[in-house]
C-alpha cells in the first residue's frame, strides 16, 4: 500500500491520486508489484525498497546514482499478549529514499509518527523539501526513543514495587524482557548516531543553517538516548543480579532452617527407634527410664538448637 502527498498552491500537504513532480510517497509493506512499478517509475533500485523492509537491516546510508537511501530504526511497542520470548518494545527499520524529484518513505508497518510529521506537529514544510522532511523525521525518531525510555523506566519502577511484596517469576521475566528491549534500543541508537554524524558533514545531503541546527538537535537527543539506554541497561542488569542474589539467599535461609529441624528431630527419632526394638533393654521396665530418656532427648535437642543459634546458622 502506498500514499501520494503533494503540496497545494498555498503549501498545504494533501493526498494526490498520481505521482507528479516533487511528490512525497509513503509505502507501507508494499507488494513486489508495487515495488517494481515504483522503482522503475522513480529510477530507484528495488534493493532500496527491500532493504527498508528487512527487519535485520541496520541503520546506514547508501548512494546509488542519483538516489540516496537512509535506513533508520524506529522504536515501537509490541501489541497484544506477549509470549515469554517476546519483548514489549522493539525497533523497526524505516527507509528514507531521496530520488531525483521525490522523497520516498518505506516501512513494514503503519508509522503514527509519520502521520504526526505530515500533520505539521514537528514543523512546517512542503512536499519538495526533501531535506527538511528527513530532518523532521530524524528529530521525531530521536524524541520517540526518549519517550519510550521514560515508559521503560516507569515500568521498571512498577516491577520493583511489586517485587518488594513478593518475589515471583512473572515480574522477573518482565525485567528480562525489558532488558532485551534495551539491547535492541542500544544497538539501533549506536548505529543511528553514526548515520547522523555522517550526515552532519553535508556531503550526502545539502544542509543550510536551519537544517544544521535541526540535525544537531536530533543528534543531541540521540546522544542523550544512548547514554540513558546504557545507564538503564546497567541498572537493570544490576537489579536483576541483586534480586537473584536475594532469592538465592532466601532459599539458603529456608534450607538452613529445614536442616536444623531435621537434625534436631533425629535425636528423638534415634531414641524412639532404640526403645521400640523387639529386644530386651536394661531398665526398660523402670518408670525412671522414661524420665531419664525424655530428659536426655530434651537436653541434646536443646543443646543442638543452642549451638546452631550461637554459630549464626539460623540467621540470614
Amino acid at each position: 500500500m502506498f500514499t501520494i502527498y503533494q503540496s497545494d498552491s498555498i503549501g498545504r500537504l494533501q493526498k494526490a491520486s498520481k505521482i507528479a513532480h516533487n511528490t512525497l510517497l509513503s509505502f507501507v509493506n508494499p507488494t513486489n508489484e508495487e515495488i517494481s512499478r515504483a522503482a522503475k517509475l522513480l529510477s530507484i533500485s528495488e534493493d532500496f525498497f527491500r532493504d527498508s523492509l528487512d527487519v535485520n537491516e541496520r541503520p546506514r546510508i547508501e548512494k546509488n546514482g542519483n538516489a540516496l537511501l537512509i535506513v533508520l530504526h524506529l522504536p515501537v511497542a509490541c501489541a497484544g499478549e506477549l509470549s515469554p520470548e517476546e519483548v514489549p518494545y522493539r525497533t523497526m527499520p524505516i527507509g528514507i529514499i531521496h530520488a531525483q524529484d521525490h522523497l520516498v518513505i518505506v516501512s513494514r508497518e503503519e508509522v503514527p509518527l509519520l502521520q504526526d510529521i505530515l500533520g505539521g506537529k514537528y514543523g512546517s514544510f512542503q512536499a519538495h523539501m526533501k531535506t527538511r522532511i528527513t530532518l523532521l523525521l530524524f528529530e521525531a525518531i530521536a524524541q520517540s526513543y526518549v519517550d519510550f525510555l521514560k515508559l521503560i523506566t516507569e515500568r521498571v519502577g512498577q516491577l520493583q514495587r511489586e517485587l518488594k511484596k513478593a518475589y515471583r517469576n512473572r515480574e522477573l521475566f518482565d525485567l528480562i524482557r525489558l532488558n532485551k528491549s534495551l539491547v535492541y534500543f542500544s544497538t539501533s541508537l549506536h548505529a543511528m548516531r553514526i548515520v547522523f554524524q555522517r550526515l552532519s558533514n553535508g556531503k550526502d545531503i545539502k544542509l543550510y543553517d536551519e537544517d544544521e541546527r535541526m540535525l544537531y538537535n536530533a543528534l543531541v537527543d540521540i546522544e542523550q538516548a544512548v547514554e540513558v539506554t546504557e545507564m538503564r541497561r546497567d541498572s537493570l542488569s544490576n537489579l536483576m543480579d541483586a534480586y537473584a542474589a536475594i532469592v538465592h539467599n532466601n532459599l539458603n535461609s529456608v534450607l538452613k532452617i529445614l536442616t536444623t529441624i531435621t537434625i534436631v528431630l533425629m535425636v528423638p527419632t534415634i531414641f524412639g527407634s532404640i526403645f521400640s526394638m523387639n529386644v530386651a533393654l536394661p531398665y526398660e521396665d523402670e518408670w525412671m527410664t522414661t524420665v531419664v530418656v525424655g530428659g536426655l532427648i530434651a537436653v541434646i535437642s536443646g543443646a543442638l538448637v543452642f549451638v546452631f543459634y550461637k554459630t549464626k546458622f539460623l540467621k540470614s
